[in-house]
């Protein structure tokens, strides 16, 4: 029995950030915009959290593990958001296939991030830093009988986070105006641009909302960063 709910309690922390991940994406569609960058995103946002989380942890710093995980998460959505802009500029403003902007980001991601990691650590491919963000049982919910052991032994704040941004995400396309006219933009841009919306801006921010959120969960997946 224990091994099954270690399997869970496993199966739930890498579950969290994929589907975050897909959430991400799934505004990115709705907006109109196909995207296949995924591997070149979830490089990417492996690369800039866990560099960030090693500057902070070579500095010394006092700093809650909880709370710099946190500040992770922002950095590496802030560089999300940035690099969505040169995506979402060439494949709205530019209209550039989709597939070969996507693509590219695949190929620079990898192949940057190699090459930067082994720059900065003598040509160690790997980003060292200590996992310190687990936490090890919540009080009291730890000891529900089957859901303890899964939801609240071993798990990362960042699981509970991604529960929440789901029920958020369902609410925001389904219940708000936004959300309305970017499904809107998605499914019907003629329409959309013609009752006044605009649908360049909805498909930016669909993309910002998709970058940011991918680069802010997916390096939870490289506990050490390593391109190979």
């Amino acid at each position: 029995m224990d091994i099954i709910l270690n399997v869970l309690n496993q199966t739930l922390v890498f579950t969290v950030p994929l589907l975050v991940v897909a959430l991400g994406g799934m505004f990115s569609e709705r907006s109109g915009v196909v995207n296949i960058a995924l591997e070149g995103i979830m490089i990417g946002g492996a690369f800039v959290g866990v560099y960030f989380i090693y500057l902070m942890q070579s500095a010394n710093t006092t700093m809650n593990p909880q709370l710099l995980l946190i500040l992770a998460l922002i950095v590496a959505g802030i560089f999300g958001a940035l690099l969505s802009l040169l995506h979402a500029f060439a494949a709205i403003n530019l209209k550039a296939d989709q597939t070969i902007s996507g693509t590219a980001i695949n190929m620079l991601a990898p192949g940057l991030g190699l090459f930067l990691a082994k720059l900065i650590f003598n040509g160690n491919s790997s980003v060292p830093f200590s996992n310190t963000f687990r936490i090890h049982e919540i009080p009291v919910l730890s000891q529900i009988p089957i859901l303890g052991p899964i939801l609240f032994k071993g798990a990362y704040i960042t699981t509970y986070l991604g529960i929440v941004i789901l029920i958020l995400s369902v609410i925001f396309l389904n219940k708000t105006k936004a959300g309305l006219r970017l499904r809107a933009c998605g499914e019907n841009p003629q329409a959309a641009d013609a009752a006044g919306v605009s649908v360049y801006k909805y498909r930016y921010m669909g993309f910002i909302i998709w970058f940011s959120r991918w680069y802010r969960w997916t390096y939870l997946y490289h506990p050490n960063f390593n391109c190979i």
